[in-house]
């Protein structure tokens, strides 16, 4: 029987699991509750995960293959798919590391499948700033206006790799820019994806925007001047705060999310000045539906 119970987060969305220790291992039972829980609610939160790196990589391979990105300066030692966030740490220091992922964007957009789970274990979190946020962007669709629907539902938009290219939107002045991307890692890119701008999931049906902002470079058939004031408009719409989830994180924390039902951004975080001031995250991304669910 399955040791998973699930808790409201003080939020629009989200549950807290209780009764899972990823340092122990996860049985399969308790998986496949877990993968459930992040389908249904979006978005699941581990407290007080305390565990060595290894654990925390086999819990995010028992849910598929982890992506592998381009970004070989931010790797945690030892792993090829898992990266380091934070402001401490080599590159990390430097302010275009800290602060790039500091927009609004979804995770995979650009892969061939957009399933994906975005998983961020803490290790380090400072007194102030730092926090993740994250959107459910099908409740954003529900609370479209019925025109508005209507118009949205047949389009077909045009991603690439978290805006290497002019964007559809743009950057509001509060958010940064990408990471710096070498050659090397443009090699690795993912060379962009169509994905319908209205989303069905694919496990509970639901109908969700899908990833207006960050990554989308064109609608088709539509010209790019209507096409950036109506991502736009999208986009300022779905991070209104009856949407949002915004999550402080404490040493021990793992957070994760469906990339396909919700949109996300780092909130700024300063340099880590003092020990108190650090801020250290590992993540991973699980690649196509939690295998959990599917096999």
């Amino acid at each position: 029987m399955s040791q998973l119970r699930l808790s409201r987060l003080d939020a629009p969305f989200g549950v807290e699991a209780h009764g899972i220790a990823i340092a122990d291992g996860v049985d399969a039972e308790d998986l496949r509750a877990l993968a459930g829980a992040v389908m249904e609610h979006k978005l699941v939160v581990l407290r007080d995960q305390h565990a060595e790196p290894e654990a925390f990589h086999a819990f995010g391979r028992s849910w598929g293959p982890l992506r592998v990105d381009g970004f070989t300066e931010t790797r945690v030692p030892g792993f090829e798919d898992m990266y380091r966030v934070g402001n401490t740490g080599g590159v990390l220091e430097q302010k275009v590391y800290r602060e790039g992922a500091s927009f609004w964007h979804t995770d995979c957009a650009a892969e061939p499948d957009a399933n994906a789970t975005t998983m961020l274990w803490c290790l380090m979190a400072p007194r102030s700033g730092g926090e993740t946020h994250v959107t459910d962007l099908q409740a954003a669709y529900d609370a479209l206006d019925e025109d508005t629907r209507r118009t949205i539902d047949p389009l077909i938009g045009r991603h690439v790799y978290s805006g290497t290219a002019p964007l559809l939107g743009g950057r509001e002045d509060w958010e940064h820019e990408l990471n710096p991307v070498s050659e090397e890692t443009r090699a690795k890119i993912p060379a962009g994806a169509e994905r319908p701008l209205v989303r069905t999931h694919d496990v509970t049906g639901r109908r969700g925007l899908y990833a207006p902002a960050g990554s989308m470079v064109a609608i088709d058939g539509m010209a790019d001047a209507q096409a950036h004031a109506l991502v736009r408009a999208l986009k300022l719409h779905a991070i209104e705060d009856r949407f949002l989830y915004r999550h402080r994180y404490r040493p021990g924390d793992l957070l994760m999310w469906d990339n396909t039902a919700t949109m996300h951004a780092a909130h700024d975080v300063g340099p880590a000045l003092t020990e108190a001031d650090r801020r250290l995250l590992y993540r991973v991304v699980p690649l196509g539906l939690p295998r959990p669910l599917v096999g």
